[in-house]
């Protein structure tokens, strides 16, 4: 990369990091908010439907985690190649592709006729949700000030906590019907058309991602519209332009990239974590009410229970907004993780219905308030590798949420439900532990300082540890 190329790029950053707020209209917000709703309503879906999809198909438990496994196995793929799609032909396209491919596998879903072909639909709609959470949170990131960027894209999650919330409900009012489980999954493929449209018209692409791509007019015209937007939401004149040394990117492929000093490190920590978060996450997400039921619940009062539960989610989407820049984000991620551990411990007191919606409340709490691993994992990594890296760290954790219903059916059947509930506590607790060890600081950074620049982290060792 030329020098001149390279005092663009950083020039253009600076340009959107300075602004006192986002430059984006309101409608382009809701669009790519609707990406969080519609993945958390499908991660979670399955696991209300599961009981139901195994009276129906007469699965077997370990038959029943093969939809689940299929679908994280489509979301891992998906979100790893999709993320490729995004680095190199754009963040829109990319999206679009993934709602249409989310269209497609939801509609699937809602005719399955037996264990194998429900499965491979999954398997196709995980592809295509993979990519959502990744694409969406690097669009957010590109086009926020660096002061308020964890504030934005904590707004973003309210749309996935929405989602979480409301799929309980959806699915205990609809299970019961004569082919409610199909309902449920067609609901999921409307919502994913109606993105079709809505995102070819009105979601434009990052500036960051058109000015390193040789598109500098264009990315010159976009931040142009941004400015303009919020000098009339402000009724201000904007701050200076900071002076900003020259963006130094790598070269090169994309995943050696990742693989590589600086961003190795990055790139394994965050990976890690995802996948020992996600085994919990994912066994609580999909099992909670069976575990509910073998630690000594009705069947009934362990859906209630859980539903019940779900409630935390905006209040725990609510706690990290306030808390997101104000506090560095690898320690909140960690308190996150010991308030989770402490959650389940707190659902093993079975005789009291008050502690487990509690435990259930506060573990949904701080499923939400864990969005700050989003904005930490798309802070990290530079605009040319952006999505990748976030695929490679989320998308790759995932592994955690195929090995989550294998090991979760296995501690049911060993160890029945309380002592699974323990062993989950631990395993979130670890996760905490990995990103408060190895990760790095990066809470109202500049995106250009954070991507490692030799000039500017010279000068900054201060703010930015472990790499």
């Amino acid at each position: 990369m030329g020098a001149v190329h390279g005092q663009k790029i950083a020039d253009l950053n600076a340009r959107i990091d300075r602004l006192p707020t986002l430059g984006f209209s309101n409608l382009t917000f809701l669009i790519i908010g609707l990406s969080y709703f519609f993945v958390y309503f499908d991660i979670s879906v399955i696991g209300f439907t599961l009981p139901k999809l195994t009276e129906v198909f007469h699965l077997t438990a370990t038959e029943a985690a093969y939809p689940v496994t299929l679908y994280l196995i489509g979301y891992v793929i998906g979100d790893y190649l999709l993320s490729l799609v995004a680095d190199r032909v754009g963040r829109r396209k990319a999206l679009l592709y993934t709602v249409l491919i989310v269209a497609i596998g939801g509609f699937l879903s809602a005719f399955a006729w037996d264990l194998w072909s429900l499965s491979i639909f999954r398997f196709i709609t995980g592809v295509g949700t993979g990519a959502e959470i990744a694409i969406a949170s690097t669009i957010i990131t590109e086009f926020s000030p660096s002061k308020s960027r964890g504030k934005y894209l904590q707004l973003m999650y309210f749309w996935g906590a929405a989602g979480l919330t409301v799929t309980p409900f959806i699915s205990i009012a609809l299970i019961n019907l004569e082919n409610g489980w199909r309902i449920i999954f067609g609901l999921g493929a409307l919502v994913a058309i109606v993105l079709i449209f809505m995102r070819a018209r009105f979601l434009p692409e990052s500036a960051r991602w058109l000015v390193i791509n040789g598109k500098a007019e264009e990315a010159e015209r976009l931040v142009a519209d941004m400015e303009r937007r919020v000098r009339l939401k402000t009724g201000k004149e904007l701050p200076p332009v900071p002076m900003v040394p020259p963006e130094n990117e790598s070269s090169g492929s994309v995943t050696k990239t990742l693989f590589s000093p600086p961003y190795l490190k990055r790139t394994v920590i965050t990976l890690a974590f995802w996948l020992v978060w996600l085994i919990t996450t994912y066994a609580y997400l999909s099992y909670a009410p069976t575990i509910l039921i073998e630690s000594g619940n009705t069947a009934s009062s362990g859906l209630l229970f859980t539903a019940l539960g779900y409630l935390g989610t905006p209040v725990g989407a609510l706690i990290a907004l306030i808390f997101i820049d104000k506090v560095e984000r690898k320690y909140f991620m960690f308190f996150v993780t010991v308030v989770f551990a402490g959650s389940l411990c707190l659902m093993t007191i079975v005789s009291s219905n008050f502690f487990v919606i509690l435990g259930a409340f506060m573990c949904s709490m701080m499923i939400a308030a864990n969005s700050a691993g989003y904005v930490y994992m798309a802070e990290i990594f530079p605009t040319r590798v952006r999505t990748t890296g976030v695929a490679i760290t989320e998308g790759g954790g995932q592994i955690g949420g195929i090995i989550a219903p294998f090991l979760t059916v296995a501690l049911l059947n060993v160890i029945g439900g309380i002592g699974t509930l323990y062993v989950l506590a631990v395993i979130v607790l670890c996760s905490g532990l990995i990103i408060l060890i190895g990760g790095m600081r990066t809470t109202g950074l500049e995106l250009t300082k954070i991507a490692g620049d030799p000039t500017s982290a010279s000068q900054h060792t201060k703010n930015i540890s472990g790499l």
